[in-house]
């Protein structure tokens, strides 16, 4: 089946240097390249990386709920720069 496809410049032309390597036609590789990155989209890392992703969102949220009712206060941080602050003048 034929399309037509719309490549940036730069991506084309190392499109083009990959099909002059491999001795092969644009025609012919490009629907290789397409292939091996689905492939990669679908194997169990990416699943991995995705499921990653989802944790760390899910991680993050419970620590917004958790510390969402905690009364207004220095932050760890303000409270190690006083204490930095206090021990270097002893």
């Amino acid at each position: 089946m034929k399309t037509t496809i719309d490549f940036p410049e730069d991506l084309l032309i190392e499109i083009k240097i990959e099909a002059a390597r491999q001795h092969k036609k644009l025609k012919e590789l490009v629907p290789d390249l397409v292939r091996a990155g689905l492939k990669v989209r679908r194997t169990p890392a990416a699943a991995g990386s995705r499921a990653m992703a989802r944790w760390l969102e899910e991680w993050v949220e419970m620590g917004e709920a958790a510390t969402k009712d905690l009364p207004a206060g220095p932050t760890a941080t303000e409270i190690l720069a006083s204490d930095r602050g206090r021990l270097e003048r002893l």
